[in-house]
């Protein structure tokens, strides 16, 4: 069949219209005025929104009070808790320290063993000063026996070691009770603990000496058991005699004897002062305890 040539071609270019109204070509001058339309509106909302955020120095000045205030109460909090535990460790410092002066005390109402022995050092010295022929040899042997005896002061000094130690001085709020404390302790430190150490030094100068002399197999029977030890003696009385060849030994014993003597009578009243100060202190603290 002959094909119909004289149909016109179908003009399809109403059909190739863009489907999307975005990709539509605006004009370039209809473009550059709404550009202009919205940087107008976004310098209007940028100005508005800038008048609204502008604080004046009042505002200024409030948010810093509210800082500073803040900041203050902060601190005041902080420094009435470390007030309220320093109190607290004063308080148990204190107790500790009153618990070490009465044991203190204790020992140092030992000062009669230096009293009674400041006693038998004179009747010793006595003894010696006689002839030989005068001389009571069983007395000498007790005299003898005490000597062996020596005593030293037991400072309980645990919680002024914390103090000193750990800088702890300035929990004490009473000034009257920290500088009777640390004249306490620097007494203790510095005047008793010298004299105990020349004591010492003399005591032991002076058992040499009188081993020189002396039988000291009886020692503690003339000083624990003295009938056993008259009975003894009674029996045979020449076993107790001094020996006469050291005479120059108990010469020199009788020196040491009276410079011990005379460290005895200064550590007599350094106990007795130092009693007087450790009664002081538990009067201090007391009333420190009952004021609170």
């Amino acid at each position: 069949m002959a094909e119909n040539t004289d149909e016109e071609p179908i003009d399809n270019s109403a059909d190739t219209q863009s489907e999307n109204p975005s990709e539509e070509i605006i004009p370039t001058k209809d473009t550059d005025i709404i550009n202009q339309i919205q940087d107008s509106q976004n310098m209007e909302v940028h100005h508005h929104a800038h008048h609204e955020g502008k604080k004046t120095w009042k505002s200024y000045f409030r948010e810093f009070l509210m800082l500073f205030l803040a900041v203050f109460c902060g601190f005041l909090a902080e420094f009435q808790l470390e007030h309220v535990i320093e109190h607290r460790r004063e308080k148990t410092l204190i107790s500790s320290l009153l618990e070490d002066l009465k044991k203190d005390t204790v020992s140092l109402s030992e000062v009669n063993f230096w009293i009674e022995l400041g006693s038998k050092m004179d009747s010793l010295g006595n003894e010696i000063k006689k002839p030989s022929d005068q001389r009571s040899n069983k007395s000498l042997y007790k005299w003898f026996a005490a000597m062996r005896l020596f005593n030293s002061f037991e400072y309980h000094n645990r919680t002024i070691e914390q103090l000193k130690n750990g800088g702890n001085f300035r929990l004490l709020t009473n000034k009257n009770l920290s500088d009777s404390l640390i004249d306490y302790d620097t007494y203790i430190e510095s005047r008793l603990r010298d004299q105990e150490e020349q004591s010492k030094v003399i005591y032991q100068r002076l058992n040499f000496l009188q081993d020189k002399f002396i039988n000291a197999e009886y020692y503690d029977l003339a000083w624990l058991n003295e009938k056993k030890f008259d009975s003894i003696y009674d029996a045979k009385p020449t076993t107790f005699r001094t020996a006469d060849s050291n005479k120059a030994y108990l010469f020199e014993y009788y020196n040491n004897l009276q410079y011990f003597k005379t460290m005895t009578v200064y550590r007599i009243y350094t106990l007795n002062n130092l009693q007087r100060m450790a009664n002081n202190l538990i009067g201090q603290i007391n009333k420190v305890n009952k004021l609170e």
